[in-house]
């Protein structure tokens, strides 16, 4: 086979590989209020984007806001009239893997996790974040109520 016809066969090939790749194959460095409610609302998700651009979403029966600046995203999510502990709030920061929890200026626990998109990710992998996230705070709530 000459070299200017395995170009060709390859470029065809890896064409037909772009026309049939799923839509979520997309891959991100950065992303919007407005792409993040889409790929919210593909899981199920309603969010809605406030005045500064954040994204506000009810998961698991808890309001969950979203943060994104530049090419990173940040979860946060806090409770209120709780009476959890420093104690309580290190123990989970000693016991779980991801997000970090803290107690907030007026006393209450909260819990963030970001996300890097730096590099780029795909749209699955950011849906896979969304579960994480409910997981998480599915389990704070649990663990300092």
């Amino acid at each position: 086979m000459s070299m200017l016809r395995s170009i060709r066969w390859l470029a065809a090939v890896a064409f037909a590989v772009v026309l049939t790749a799923p839509a979520s194959a997309q891959i991100r460095e950065r992303i919007t209020a407005t792409q993040l409610i889409t790929l919210l609302k593909e899981k199920g998700l309603e969010g809605t984007a406030n005045e500064k651009g954040n994204v506000i979403v009810q998961m698991t029966g808890s309001k969950v806001v979203f943060f994104i600046q530049g090419q990173t995203m940040q979860a946060y999510f806090g409770l209120s009239g709780t009476g959890a502990t420093l104690t309580k709030v290190n123990e989970w920061n000693k016991t779980k893997r991801f997000g970090r929890a803290y107690i907030d200026s007026d006393g209450d626990p909260c819990i963030e996790l970001d996300y890097d998109l730096e590099g780029g990710v795909s749209d699955d992998s950011i849906k896979v974040w969304f579960d994480t996230v409910k997981l998480i705070v599915k389990s704070f709530r649990t663990h300092v109520s």
